[in-house]
């Protein structure tokens, strides 16, 4: 398909995709400290945030990865930044129709529209079971140096020219985004309409 496999002579290079990487996530108001007793309490960031040496009690999961650092930095940043990888299902939240018909309106339109998620077809020999995602809302940090002792047994492949061009591209244009209310340019009129159709939205102040 669009996947390439590159030995573990090769650099690591955005696109390149990693299984299993550690995914974690830190609440702010609720952390698992341990304590000289040898036992973990419960606490915030905001009770430890001056401390050093704290070991916490987090949990991990296992995912796929695909490189989001620039090549230009992923040789000497001291941490790669990587996208979160997931099924279709979980990333896109879009129940996995029946129909190759509507696959290719989910491909070709839906994933041009929506700036968040990436496709990436089944393939069996880079381990994709299923029809995958990636998630541009979650990125998580590697050591590089970690990454590079382990490239053998954890890359499992990278996309190829085509697909790395258009996911170069998608990043640029997640990132580059500006989020704003769509229907500020309206009149009272067409913001009636507006918002019986796509609404219940606030109006501005010249809407009202």
């Amino acid at each position: 398909m669009i996947f390439e496999y590159p030995d573990k002579s090769q650099p690591i290079r955005q696109g390149d995709i990693f299984y299993p990487l550690p995914l974690m996530a830190l609440s702010l108001n609720n952390i698992a400290v341990l304590s000289e007793d040898g036992k973990f309490k419960q606490t915030s960031w905001e009770m430890i945030k001056n401390e050093t040496n704290v070991v916490v009690n987090a949990p991990i999961k296992p995912v796929w990865g695909v490189v989001a650092t620039q090549d230009c930095d992923s040789n000497h940043a001291p941490v790669i930044s990587i996208f979160e990888i997931g099924t279709f299902n979980e990333i896109t939240k879009i129940s996995q129709p029946s129909k190759t018909k509507i696959w290719v309106s989910l491909i070709t339109q839906k994933s041009r529209l929506n700036a968040r998620w990436f496709y990436l077809p089944r393939d069996e020999t880079i381990g994709f079971k299923e029809r995958i995602a990636i998630n541009f809302h979650v990125v998580f940090h590697i050591f590089r140096d970690d990454l590079e002792k382990n490239v053998e047994e954890l890359r499992k492949g990278k996309l190829n020219k085509i697909a790395f061009q258009h996911y170069r591209e998608s990043i640029a244009q997640y990132f580059r985004r500006y989020p704003y209310d769509e229907w500020y340019p309206l009149n009272n009129e067409e913001f009636e309409e507006y918002n019986k159709n796509k609404g219940p939205v606030d109006p501005f102040e010249w809407q009202k």
